[in-house]
């Protein structure tokens, strides 16, 4: 009876440290040391990032179903993309905590546009490309803050050929200061050998009015395999035959 909870118990730890929760990717636009991509500020603000941790980019450039966000030659006028100062919050592992210079993202109005009142990055979209493969139930949490004229909401769609969008979250009532906002998606990309997560910014209400982001974290489940589910069943008849 004892080796058979013994025998139950280790069962449940394999099967614990198989679908145990990991990281896809992150994104804390600073540390290079994995090859990701440190953020400058506009008007050399990149279109792409390369995960910092992880494997995945961040596109802005208009690939992968992303926008072109406007970015001038020269000075800041105008620009739809810049970097900012950086927090803390969501960084974990080996994330960086540095928080002054250029760390975080921001998207940013851009130049008026028609009808009066609009500004040239509402409705633009980022795209997050990376792999779900062997994986389920993706969890996305990061660290954002909006100026008084900056963008309101934050619409995230899912997608795995980067061109039919599905709606995955809207996020929005951002603070002033920097908070960590989070949403789950249990279906629609799992085991997706490629997927896809787009970020559309509406509500922006002036040139310099932004959403800054910091600490993107990509995490998911890893989907047992063949023989982990036989373990299951083996766990349960051991469990029964105990009682």
């Amino acid at each position: 009876m004892i080796k058979a909870s013994l025998f139950a118990a280790g069962l449940c730890s394999v099967l614990a440290s198989t679908v145990s929760a990991g990281m896809i990717a992150q994104w804390d636009f600073q540390t290079t040391t994995n090859g990701g991509t440190a953020i400058l500020a506009a008007p050399a603000t990149q279109k792409l990032f390369v995960a910092n941790f992880g494997s995945g980019s961040l596109y802005l450039d208009g690939s992968n179903g992303s926008s072109n966000f406007f970015e001038p030659a020269t000075g800041t006028t105008s620009t739809e993309i810049n970097g900012f100062g950086g927090t803390a919050l969501n960084a974990t592992g080996s994330m960086s905590t540095v928080t002054t210079g250029i760390a975080a993202l921001a998207v940013v109005g851009g130049a008026a546009s028609v009808p009066a009142g609009t500004f040239g990055a509402n409705g633009k979209a980022m795209v997050f490309k990376f792999s779900m493969s062997g994986l389920s139930n993706l969890a996305v949490s990061y660290a954002v803050q909006r100026t008084a004229s900056g963008f309101t909401v934050q619409q995230w769609d899912y997608s795995t050929d980067g061109t039919n969008w599905f709606n995955a979250a809207t996020v929005g009532a951002f603070p002033a200061s920097f908070a960590v906002s989070s949403f789950s998606l249990a279906s629609g990309l799992n085991n997706a050998a490629t997927a896809y997560m787009r970020v559309t910014f509406t509500g922006a209400t002036s040139a310099t009015g932004n959403n800054r982001m910091d600490n993107f974290q990509f995490n998911a489940d890893a989907i047992p395999a063949p023989g982990a589910a036989a373990l299951i069943g083996l766990a349960g008849l051991v469990a029964r035959r105990r009682r």
